[in-house]
């Protein structure tokens, strides 16, 4: 209720407006009960015609009223949702995209799901009709009060049904909110499984990973339905709770009416205002309790989200350099991982002056790549600096350090969207010709000569679908177009052919004759005739820096504590 307050009360003008609303359209509701007893008491009593016309003029008006103030108040009640709302999804995606790589990466991405859908949780929660159901709850007692003046008993009676179906309905939450949870949370794991599954095709195909999955899905496709059974027989109970109430109610009023009727205590006419306005009353009750449900989820959804958006962020704020010229320092760099029996390496320090050509090496797990995207800022180091021009890359602003480096990732990913998009969406003012240029040193010309549109061409499921050949070119292409002063490149040539390893060597020879840094972690003879440097990192856990002859011989190899 809280975060109904909270929007509610955003704009108080709007709240005010929509509360004089509310009142209008629950007073003119009174018309009816008041239109069949005036009917019942004065016209069939007394036959004149004129009594008719005008209460069935008035009712009419009244009618035409009540639904103008319901249609205003429904979309003042959106009005109160929808820049909340906005936000929200705002602010979710914010952080999707501004959350450090290393906290977003420790989330399963089924996990990643469940929060970018839980916005539409809340917003169901808070849509128009359900504000407007809380709204009219106070006026039960309007209700409640005009059939005491009718009939004291009735009215007991009439009370007593709402506090039960109140109490019934908040019984049925609880019950209903325990087995929700556990159906969201086997949901979540289930979605993990078929994720696992899509990105995963060939080890199911190849490997005879179906019979597995096929066992795995049964046992959770058995959980599932078990409890959505259970969440559906709940919901059952508590809707054939809320029926037998509204039918007992009714049966109550009309048996205790029809006597009070015989007693010449009550009017037919007011025992069926008396009916009207007690299942009203009953009816505002209900809904009140089942917008409690959905506002009991939205606040579940609400925790997960707050939570997400605590996760740490990459700091917006920080340094930009006028020009960065490529030089880097390793100073004690240190770097592991929660839970790992020794560091991935330690004590790394070296100077790599711009324009050098620095070659990482190591076995699989030595730390070739998560070296590569700590130059990036994806990945926190543990301890020690790294300095670019002499500026610690923690007091860098990050979106600016990234303007700066050229990025070609071993396994690289993309977004949804046009070729065009994907290449320059780090530099979208690039000129054409430019564009162009990259197009022809990575080699991707045949491709996009051999597409219906090319570079417009849309690409779908982050490019998962493309050759591996064909994303390694599109990711150097991206890397290129940032236009930085320095390279890092991870396994550029891997998965390659003859054509693109060429295109990898021709556009790291012009890097290398315009002055650019690069760091490349690489095991081709090719790419390595290019190095200046190795930083071998096989050798633990202090690195060994190697200095290349231009024979390509190493003239020296030395640990880096003594570098």
């Amino acid at each position: 209720m809280n975060e109904l307050f909270r929007r509610l009360f955003r704009i108080k003008s709007l709240a005010a407006e929509i509360i004089a609303a509310s009142f209008f359209v629950n007073i003119l509701f009174l018309a009816s009960p008041i239109f069949v007893i005036q009917i019942l008491s004065r016209y069939i009593g007394y036959g004149f015609d004129g009594t008719l016309y005008t209460l069935t003029a008035g009712m009419l008006i009244a009618l035409l009223l009540g639904m103008g103030f319901s249609v205003i108040r429904t979309r003042m009640c959106a009005e109160v949702s929808r820049e909340p709302d906005r936000q929200l999804q705002e602010a979710v995606l914010r952080s999707l995209c501004e959350l450090k790589a290393q906290a977003l990466g420790r989330l399963p991405e089924s996990r990643i799901q469940e929060i970018m859908a839980a916005p539409q949780m809340v917003q169901s929660a808070y849509e128009a009709s359900r504000i407007a159901s809380v709204l009219d709850m106070p006026f039960f007692v309007l209700f409640v009060l005009a059939v005491f003046v009718l009939s004291p008993l009735l009215a007991v009676i009439t009370l007593l049904a709402v506090v039960m179906q109140l109490v019934s309905g908040k019984l049925s939450m609880r019950s209903l909110s325990r087995a929700d949870h556990a159906y969201r949370e086997e949901m979540v794991h289930h979605r993990g499984s078929v994720v696992s599954a899509i990105h995963g095709v060939e080890t199911v195909r190849a490997h005879g990973g179906g019979h597995f999955l096929r066992g795995l899905w049964e046992r959770q496709v058995v959980g599932l339905a078990a409890f959505k059974e259970a969440i559906l027989v709940r919901r059952s109970w508590s809707l054939a709770i809320a029926q037998l109430l509204s039918s007992l109610l009714k049966v109550a009023v009309y048996a205790v009416g029809a006597k009070l009727v015989i007693m010449g205590e009550l009017s037919v006419g007011s025992l069926i205002g008396v009916s009207i306005l007690s299942a009203k009353a009953l009816q505002i009750a209900t809904s009140f309790m089942q917008t409690l449900e959905l506002m009991g989820k939205s606040d579940e959804a609400m925790d997960k989200i707050r939570e997400f958006l605590k996760l740490p962020r990459e700091d917006a704020s920080g340094t930009a350099l006028n020009r960065f010229s490529g030089k880097l320092e390793f100073r004690d760099v240190s770097m592991g991982f929660a839970g790992a029996a020794s560091p991935l390496f330690e004590s790394l320090n070296h100077s790599v002056l711009p324009g050098a050509v620095v070659g990482i090496l190591g076995g699989n797990g030595a730390g070739k790549t998560t070296l590569a995207r700590l130059l990036v800022g994806l990945v926190e180091l543990v301890r020690g600096q790294i300095l670019a021009d002499g500026v610690d890359l923690r007091q860098l602003a990050s979106e600016w350090w990234r303007g700066q480096v050229m990025y070609m990732p071993q396994e690289p990913t993309f977004l949804n969207g046009t070729i065009r998009d994907n290449i320059t969406m780090g530099n979208p003012d690039i000129e054409n010709d430019r564009l162009n240029e990259i197009i022809r040193l990575t080699d991707l010309r045949r491709f996009l000569d051999s597409t219906s549109k090319g570079m417009e061409t849309v690409m779908e499921e982050g490019g998962r679908s493309l050759p591996v050949g064909i994303r390694k070119r599109l990711a150097l292409a991206r890397a290129l177009a940032m236009q930085g002063r320095l390279a890092v490149f991870d396994e550029p040539t891997e998965g390659l052919d003859k054509d693109g390893c060429e295109a990898v060597s021709r556009v790291m020879a012009g890097l290398i004759r315009d002055g650019v840094t690069l760091v490349v972690v690489s095991r081709d003879p090719l790419v390595a005739k290019t190095f200046t440097t190795l930083i071998d990192l096989d050798s633990k856990p202090i690195p060994r820096i190697g200095l290349v002859q231009k024979a390509d011989k190493v003239r020296q190899l030395e640990t880096s504590a003594k570098a």
